[in-house]
């Protein structure tokens, strides 16, 4: 059960408590927030204005916000960042689309749209489900990770007790995403802790100048493969979208994300077609949405935002047909690495999905955990069991390109 201890004197866009010489406030839109926000966000774009009010103008399928103020005798001392979705985990699941074949899994597919065809939820999401990684909060120094637990139960109830206030039913509580090593929540929270996917990052040797540079660096067999793809892509036009050009190929770009996202075996969200424009528009240098063509015709693309002096490889899509043909994707990874060199970048993070042709160009995985709680004590014993009858898992195998 959540308690709540909202001081009800204060404005629906302005809600404040006081916990151990804290306070919080809670606001629905990142404009009523930005100076402050953006102070505490530092380097981190997918926390900063910009970003956040990309989605706010183009937001995923279902999703809404929250943004929290954290102060300490009147000065802020950290932001948290809340997505509230509604979920379908029938749909999200894509039940709906699979066809199986054989018995065992005939059984298996009718048992598990048994269980998710009622299951239609409001889940509140601490981070953010378009990205990978820890990007739901940032803490000044002087709090440390005891203190972080604390403050991050507290307001994750707040937020759950504000949306009820606003008829907004939370179902259930999802905190992402967190490498192993540097764990966000304790056992005495009562959170459900489960490993997805890892993030698979490839660490840029900094005596990289150039992509011959890389090429150089790998063994005899995976230049080869290298030079295959290149070769295959020849007759594709390779080039960087003007924000103009996004808004002109905005259908054909929705249409070939739409391609890669219905091949996940499970996908919360579909992105709006004014998704890439709304990005690119706030983002402006930071970002790249960099397309492929035949001709005239817009045949795939990829994007990535620069981070922290990282490179985040964000979302793309391609036509089937040409990926077969071109081993399309496969040179996208390799762009995307020739672009994080070409960008100084001290790691290119390419997020959790298709991982094993990842870890082919360099990629090694880093595996991460998330946290979840319902608001129902009864139905959150049987959280961990859950989780684990419906994640999706995909087995493959690491693979080692350099010498």
């Amino acid at each position: 059960m959540y308690s709540c201890i909202l001081n009800k004197s204060m404005t629906s866009n302005d809600l404040s408590l006081s916990i151990s010489g804290y306070t919080i406030s809670i606001y629905d839109s990142i404009s009523d927030v930005v100076i402050d926000w953006n102070e505490q966000a530092g380097e981190n774009a997918f926390l900063r204005s910009g970003f956040l009010t990309a989605l706010e103008e183009s937001p995923p399928s279902g999703t809404s916000y929250k943004y929290v103020l954290v102060k300490k005798e009147g000065s802020v001392v950290g932001i948290v960042y809340f997505q509230v979705k509604k979920i379908n985990l029938y749909k999200s699941l894509r039940l709906d689309a699979v066809k199986p074949v054989g018995l065992w899994n005939k059984i298996t597919h009718f048992g598990k749209s048994l269980l998710a065809k009622p299951l239609k939820a409001n889940l509140l999401v601490l981070g953010n489900m378009t990205l990978t990684g820890s990007n739901g909060y940032v803490f000044a120094d002087g709090i440390d990770d005891e203190e972080a637990f604390k403050l991050g139960k507290h307001i994750t109830e707040e937020v759950v007790c504000k949306l009820k206030k606003e008829k907004t039913k939370i179902a259930a509580v999802l905190i992402k995403d967190f490498y192993e090593e540097a764990k966000f929540l304790n056992d005495e929270l009562g959170y459900t802790e489960f490993k997805v996917q890892p993030n698979m990052i490839l660490d840029l040797d900094q005596n990289w100048s150039s992509f011959d540079d890389y090429l150089s660096s790998m063994k005899s067999k995976y230049r080869v493969r290298v030079r295959r793809a290149r070769k295959k892509s020849e007759t594709l036009e390779k080039r960087i979208l003007s924000l103009e050009e996004i808004h002109a190929y905005s259908v054909e770009i929705s249409d070939l994300y739409k391609n890669v996202a219905n091949q996940a075996g499970f996908n919360l969200f579909i992105l709006p077609s004014t998704y890439f424009y709304s990005l690119q528009k706030h983002l402006k240098d930071r970002m790249e949405l960099v397309g492929y063509f035949r001709g005239e015709e817009l045949v795939g693309y990829y994007t990535h935002i620069q981070s922290h002096g990282d490179l985040d490889a964000h979302f793309l899509g391609y036509d089937p047909e040409c990926n077969r043909e071109c081993q399309l994707y496969l040179n996208m990874l390799y762009d995307l690495v020739d672009d994080a060199i070409r960008l100084n970048s001290n790691k290119l993070i390419m997020s959790r999905t298709a991982l094993e042709i990842k870890s082919s160009v360099g990629a090694v995985a880093h595996p991460m955990v998330l946290y979840m709680k319902t608001t129902n004590s009864i139905l959150n014993i049987g959280v961990a069991k859950g989780l684990s009858y419906f994640k999706p898992n995909e087995e493959w195998v690491p693979r080692s390109p350099f010498k």
